[in-house]
This record gives structure tokens, C-alpha cells and sequence, in this order.
């Protein structure tokens, strides 16, 4: 997992070649310039999604990938994710790509603009935390195959 400002997200360009595609696609395109919904970049390889999520002030519900990386930027207000190692939470039998589980509260993440976070395959996240009792955040939400 890796936390950091919008303005070091190039320094991540070389731990993977669709993580590259991503990165080079959100430096590239401001968030009012994607439809909403899915923006094609390379197939099933990487894409982004512009979207709106619903938030709460609490949510037992944590994510994990086997396949992709997860790269999410908020453009409002932002969110909290909390994190938790993934060996923490007991994971139902699944073959699927995202998986879920319930657990108890992680790490939190300040997700602000200015900010983003990548999830790797494995790392478990759970988003969708309102701060300060917002009930929505435009985010984007980019997918890179592993």
C-alpha cells in the first residue's frame, strides 16, 4: 500500500506497466474531462473510473484484489479508508477478483485532495468512511492488471 501527495505520483512509474499507463493517464486528464463511469485506457489491462461514492460513518466491510492494483484519488472532500493487514481478517473461500470480508476498525487514512492512495493485490482496504458527516465524494478509482 502506498499513501502519498498528487505531485509524487510519478515516482511510482516503474513498479508495474499498467500502474505506468494509469499514472501517465491521471497526470494527463483532470477529473471534469472523464465521463462518468469507466474511461477506457488499455481493455481489461487498466482503466479509470470517475464516480461518486456514498459514504458512512462506519462500514465492517474491508476489500481485497488478487489481480489488480487499485489507484484511488478523492476530488472533493475526500474519505477515510482504514487499513489492516490482510492476515488480520478471516476471509471466505472465493475464487472472484475483489473479495470481501468484515472486520474491525483498521488504520485510518486521510484520503484529502491533493492525496491518493494504491492498493496492491492482498492489500486490504475499507473505504467509503465519511469525515466530518459528508454522505458523498467524487473519486476516481483507476484499476491496473498485475
Amino acid at each position: 500500500m502506498i499513501f502519498d501527495k498528487m505531485e509524487r505520483l510519478s515516482q511510482y512509474r516503474g513498479l508495474n506497466a499498467n500502474l505506468d499507463r494509469l499514472i501517465d493517464f491521471t497526470r494527463a486528464h483532470g477529473f471534469e474531462t472523464l465521463k462518468p463511469g469507466r474511461n477506457e485506457i488499455d481493455g481489461d489491462n487498466c482503466w479509470m473510473n470517475s464516480n461518486v461514492a456514498e459514504l458512512a460513518p462506519a462500514n465492517p466491510v474491508y476489500e481485497r484484489h488478487l489481480a489488480y492494483i487499485d489507484l484511488q484519488i478523492p476530488i472533493d472532500d475526500g474519505e477515510i479508508i482504514t487499513v489492516r493487514p490482510v492476515e488480520d481478517l478471516d476471509w471466505p473461500p472465493s475464487d472472484a477478483e475483489t473479495q470481501f470480508t468484515e472486520g474491525p476498525s483498521g488504520t485510518p487514512l486521510d484520503l484529502a485532495p491533493g492525496t491518493f492512495a494504491i492498493f496492491f493485490p492482498g492489500d486490504a482496504h475499507n473505504c467509503g468512511l465519511s469525515k466530518a458527516g459528508q454522505t458523498r465524494v467524487r473519486k476516481l478509482v483507476g484499476k491496473a492488471r498485475v
